[in-house]
């Protein structure tokens, strides 16, 4: 079809509220329908999911302690998940800052999501970083084959 990069949306993660316990509520069930949404995705690509790379990233972190209402307030510190055609995947890449000495409970950025996305299209479509970010200086992070 020549598409080569889509995105979506997926659920409702401001969870400034009731956020849950960590075997139900709020969080338990968007972790639960985006893990099941991603296996539902790569089942129904079958042979064709070899060819696709799947990133998750969000647009803010959670910091670690529940603030007065149940709830985690936006913070720093962000996961993202990269699966599929191309990646090193079964490990975690970057570093763990631990959960002591946290300013306002919130953890800091260890790895760039730009150094993360320029190795995923360098090694999947040919892009420079340079054509992607402009001016950025990527650092290795090594989640993608040959990278």
């Amino acid at each position: 079809m020549g598409v080569r990069a889509v995105t979506v949306d997926s659920g409702d993660w401001d969870m400034h509220v009731d956020v849950g316990t960590a075997s139900s509520g709020w969080m338990v069930r968007n972790a639960t329908d985006l893990a099941s949404s991603l296996a539902a995705f790569f089942k129904d690509l079958g042979a064709v999911g070899d060819r696709v790379t799947v990133v998750t990233v969000s647009e803010f972190g959670r910091r670690v302690q529940e603030n007065a209402n149940q709830g985690l307030d936006h913070g720093w510190g962000n996961v993202m998940f990269v699966a599929g055609a191309g990646v090193k995947g079964g490990r975690y890449y970057g570093t763990w800052p631990g959960l002591q000495n946290t300013l306002d409970a919130d953890l800091p950025v260890t790895t760039d999501y730009r150094s993360v996305l320029a190795e995923v299209v360098s090694s999947r479509m040919g892009v420079s970083t340079a054509q992607v970010f402009p001016g950025f200086q990527r650092e290795r992070v090594g989640v993608m084959l040959g990278q």
